[in-house]
């Protein structure tokens, strides 16, 4: 029965979304062909020991990783709460957005890859957030790398979210 809820909430959440995807009037904040146009890109870093780091980059439409000036962010403030399990070439975790932010889903189940054995996992969401706030149609996708020591320690996390967002009618 949860199965077929499940299904039937994702279905008519399909038939709105790509509507607004698809729509392509020249009213709101458009990327013409491509849908929803990316806003910012949130970095985070963590070396596996403290607090990790988050950063926005921008400018806003035309976000770079690493070029100009952030927009904003912080050192040593963003808690890393998780628990994560090695199953043969992958590790597994959950991913749950900050309180802060109204997230449909709220939380993700994530599997990251080591396909070449080097101790690197890596592995992306590209749906880890779909939400109508304000107006505006919100949708997010994350890339995720991450690197552990031999004892299972994180020696390196990282990742990129994408925020893509357009003005609706």
């Amino acid at each position: 029965m949860k199965k077929l809820i499940l299904f039937v909430v994702m279905l008519a959440l399909a038939l709105v979304v790509k509507p607004a995807l698809a729509k392509q009037d020249g009213h709101g904040v458009m990327d013409p062909g491509k849908g929803v146009p990316l806003y910012v890109v949130i970095e985070v870093n963590w070396d596996g020991t403290g607090d990790g780091d988050w950063t926005v980059w921008g400018p806003k439409w035309d976000p770079q990783v690493g070029v100009g000036a952030p927009l904003t962010g912080c050192t040593d403030c963003l808690e890393m709460n998780y628990d994560f399990e090695f199953k043969g070439k992958t590790v597994q975790f959950d991913e749950v957005y900050v309180p802060t932010v109204d997230a449909t889903p709220q939380s993700h189940h994530v599997v990251l890859h080591d396909v070449d054995g080097d101790g690197t996992y890596t592995g992306s969401l590209s749906a880890a957030r779909y939400e109508y706030q304000e107006g505006y149609l919100y949708l997010d996708r994350i890339d995720y790398e991450a690197s552990f020591d031999e004892d299972g320690n994180v020696t390196n996390f990282r990742y990129l979210e994408y925020e893509h967002k357009k003005l609706l009618e």
